[in-house]
């Protein structure tokens, strides 16, 4: 469970900023709230911002540390990392790049984090606690000094001097069976970083649970018809194609079969529909090819999925940037309520997303911890805030969905876009605490 994250002097972040899924003690929607050990956790939060604010940057962040931490072992000697710095200063061009992630694994509270330039790893740090006892320093590293503590890490120790400039000791110690630094690698690895636009990297793991029946399979099915989408199921088919009957199709028909075909075995996804007679009643059922004649929207409830029943099942956590693109309103929020239902989110799984849907800015549906804004100040560095750092003068808090979807739009909180004329922002007299 993801409990904050922190990012310096990456693309848009010049200076040090923390997104976190702790619960403030607010007391909305308490139900909802992950309870583990001290830590009260959001089991979700919702992104907003113009385009260009940063939104889609800070999703970028956690996936970069993500990827360094899982492929630094691969990494040869004089393989750069993976640095984009923010461009817009003389200075930052200069100075390292700072991840930060702090998490909770098997009941440890574990925190790691890394400097880094285009060529080394500048420093590294990994602590853990207890749920509920003191922190406990587990290695410190600046440059190649590395320093492990004996009796809290004993599987670092002797392994100092085997890491390159350019790789993560983490990520060694793992890959020699350590077994602290194997649980914080796996932490990390449960983060699943999607993207709400190109689907098909997480369509084949929705494919793959249908075909194979796999956990989730049956739970989304459910979901499928709470949903109405207008289909009974859907399922997975595999079919072998000769070339022979693939060369005989049309070109469109045939342009479509070869995206889903592998050594000449199309993978179908198949919905399945009622027939009706001429008075209404159900005759039948037709199968209908979901690429082919469902709509847009249709075909991502299905290809999310995968990773959403994955992620809830597990006890994962999945970030999605553009979550809403191709989704009707209420889809999205249907999805938004899995999370924050307590019966459906048995296992502590955390869904983090960025949209521009301002339906779900609705405090009968969402706490104010659970929404974020981002924003650029004068030098286009950004910042990000969540609601629960206003207060509003002389007047009570935002009480419902039309105060705070309407103050948004209205500029109270920032992170809309500034359009000449027409501009909206400093509306009103809401102030940050």
């Amino acid at each position: 469970m993801l409990v904050n994250f922190t990012v310096k002097n990456f693309r848009s972040f010049k200076e040090e900023r923390t997104f976190s899924m702790e619960a403030s003690s607010i007391k909305e929607h308490e139900e909802a709230v992950i309870k583990a050990g001290n830590h009260r956790l959001l089991p979700l939060t919702i992104i907003y911002g113009a385009n260009s604010s940063g939104k889609s940057n800070l999703i970028s962040a956690i996936y970069t540390m993500r990827r360094m931490v899982m492929g630094s072992v691969r990494l040869n000697e004089s393989d750069p990392l993976l640095y984009v710095p923010f461009a817009l200063d003389e200075v930052s061009r200069s100075v390292p790049t700072l991840f930060e992630v702090q998490f909770i694994q098997a009941e440890t509270h574990y925190r790691y984090g890394f400097e880094y330039t285009q060529k080394e790893i500048v420093s590294e740090w990994l602590y853990e606690n207890r749920l509920g006892e003191e922190e406990v320093e587990l290695f410190v590293r600046s440059k190649n000094v590395i320093e492990v503590s004996e009796k809290a890490f004993p599987e670092g120790r002797g392994k100092e001097d085997l890491t390159n400039a350019n790789r993560l000791f983490l990520s060694l110690v793992a890959q020699l069976k350590g077994e602290k630094s194997n649980a914080v690698m796996a932490g990390i690895g449960e983060c699943n970083v999607v993207s709400g636009i190109d689907t098909k990297r997480y369509d084949e793991i929705t494919l793959a649970m249908f075909m194979k029946e796999l956990d989730g399979a049956d739970e989304a099915q459910a979901f499928f018809k709470e949903l109405q989408l207008g289909f009974n199921s859907f399922s997975v088919k595999k079919t072998h194609i000769t070339a022979e009957k693939l060369a005989s199709l049309p070109k469109l028909q045939r342009q479509q079969m070869e995206k889903n075909m592998s050594a000449h075995t199309l993978v179908e996804a198949i919905t399945v529909h009622n027939i009706y007679n001429e008075d209404g009643q159900v005759i039948g059922e037709n199968d209908f090819y979901r690429d082919v004649m469902e709509s847009e929207g249709t075909k991502k409830v299905i290809e999310l999925s995968g990773p959403i029943f994955d992620t809830l099942i597990n006890g994962k956590i999945l970030i999605v940037d553009e979550l809403d693109a191709r989704l009707h309103p209420l889809l999205t929020r249907n999805i938004v309520l899995l999370f924050m239902d307590p019966e459906r989110n048995k296992h502590g799984a955390q869904l983090i997303f960025a949209t521009h849907d301002t339906n779900l800015l609705d405090l009968s549906v969402l706490r104010r911890d659970q929404i974020w804004f981002a924003e650029k100040d004068k030098v286009e560095s950004t910042d990000i805030y969540s609601l629960v750092e206003f207060e509003e003068d002389g007047q009570e808090e935002p009480n419902n969905k039309h105060d705070i979807e309407r103050d948004y739009i209205r500029g109270r909180y920032g992170a809309i876009p500034f359009i000449g004329k027409n501009n909206t922002r400093n509306y009103g007299t809401l102030q940050k605490q």
